[in-house]
Formats: C-alpha cells, sequence, structure tokens
C-alpha cells in the first residue's frame, strides 16, 4: 500500500467524523427548536382557551350577580351577597339553613335550630351525604339568642354541603343537626331553601373558577416569554 494513502487515512476519517458530529449537532439543534416552538404553540392555545372560558364566565357572572343582593350591615365584619328575597328573611329566626358569599368571596353557610344547641351539620340526600366541620360555641361563629342557636360554616367542608344540595336541588335533601357528634334533630329543606343555596353555590363556583384561570393566564405568558428567550438563544 502507498505510504501516502496510509498516513492519509486518519486525516479523512478524522474529517469524517467531524462531519459526522457536526451534522449531529445539527440535527439535535433543529430538533430542541422545533420542540420549543411546538410547546409555544401549544402554551398560545391554552391561552386562547383560558380568554375563551373567561369571556364566557364573565357574561354568565354578569347575568347571575343581578339575582344578588350586597348586604353591608356595619354590625358585621363583613358585607355579602345574598340571592335576592332573601336579605330580610336573614339573619334566621327560626330553624333553617342560608347560604351567603362575603365580598372577598368565601361561601358561608348558616344553620339555625330552636330549643337544643348543635355544633355542624350533615346534610343527605339518597345514599350522598357531607358533613360540615364542628364549629365550638364560642358567642362568635357559634351562638345563642334565647332558644335559638345559629352556627356559621365555612371552607372545603361546607363547600361540600352546598355542592351537595346543588347537585340535588330537584330531590329530598335532609339537613341533620349534630352535637358532639351526635343527632340533635333534623329538617327537610324546602323547594325555596334548596334553589336558594344551590344559586349561591352555582355563582360562587363560577367566581373561584374565573379567579383561578384569571390567575392562571399571567403564568401562561411568563412560560411563553421563557420559552421564546431559549429559542432566541
Amino acid at each position: 500500500m502507498n505510504k501516502s494513502l496510509i498516513f492519509a487515512l486518519p486525516i479523512l476519517l478524522i474529517a469524517s467524523c467531524a462531519q459526522g458530529n457536526k451534522e449531529k449537532r445539527e440535527k439535535m439543534q433543529s430538533d430542541y427548536r422545533s420542540t420549543i416552538t411546538d410547546s409555544i404553540k401549544s402554551v398560545e392555545r391554552e391561552i386562547d382557551s383560558c380568554n375563551n372560558r373567561v369571556a364566557r364566565l364573565n357574561t354568565d357572572l354578569g347575568r347571575r350577580i343581578n339575582n344578588f343582593t350586597v348586604v353591608d350591615n356595619p354590625r358585621e365584619v363583613e358585607g355579602y351577597y345574598i340571592l335576592k328575597g332573601w336579605e330580610n328573611r336573614y339573619p334566621l329566626t327560626s330553624t333553617g339553613l342560608v347560604a351567603r358569599i362575603t365580598l372577598s368571596e368565601q361561601l358561608e353557610l348558616i344553620a339555625a335550630k330552636t330549643s337544643s344547641p348543635f355544633d355542624a351539620i350533615t346534610v343527605k340526600s339518597g345514599d350522598h351525604s357531607a358533613t360540615t366541620a364542628t364549629v365550638p360555641h364560642d358567642q362568635a361563629l357559634n351562638y345563642r339568642s334565647g332558644n335559638l342557636t345559629t352556627v356559621m360554616f365555612n371552607g372545603a367542608q361546607a363547600d361540600a354541603v352546598a355542592k351537595l344540595i346543588a347537585d340535588n336541588e330537584l330531590n329530598p335533601v335532609t339537613v341533620i343537626y349534630l352535637q358532639g357528634g351526635k343527632p340533635t334533630g333534623s329538617i327537610q329543606l324546602s323547594d325555596g331553601q334548596k334553589k336558594m343555596v344551590a344559586a349561591t353555590y352555582l355563582f360562587y363556583s363560577k367566581r373561584s373558577h374565573l379567579t383561578k384561570l384569571e390567575r392562571e393566564l399571567p403564568m401562561l405568558h411568563q412560560k411563553i416569554n421563557i420559552l421564546r428567550k431559549h429559542l432566541d438563544k
């Protein structure tokens, strides 16, 4: 074999490897850019979907809010929304259940019962039930006036109770009053009471969903900005 050819072979191999590595790097860069571009398009679709849902919810809530009255009682810590027609039926003066939404957008269930006290309620409809958290007697959220006990419930468990009532607005719904975990009495909600709680929960649920979407949008835009910075590098 020609000596010059023998010396040329390593050079040719090195050149071939270099070319192969260059092509491999270029393909990796192309694939990387393609992946980022696809991710940007995906986030843009999420933003469009989010904006559409925000618009629909704003329209829906704009209609629903007309069914509520704002009550701003100086004797209470915070004002609240209550379904029209119920503003003069609350505070409760007898056994019953109402719902309201504070101006800071928290759902509150207020239950009342004459004769015996209570510190929690369970709501049942068919095979489904939900129970509030226990609220000890403190003359603030659980207070007594004469023979009437009134307790205000909020938080995730109260939301679940309100949702169960909303989901079963057309079905019989029973409220069981509890004291120390033991039943002290019960009532069956009237159609008007179910409608009142259901309408309040639906407004609250949709408003909560809107708030979540409004918080999500800036995060999606920030995600796109980060992806575009990577694409420009």
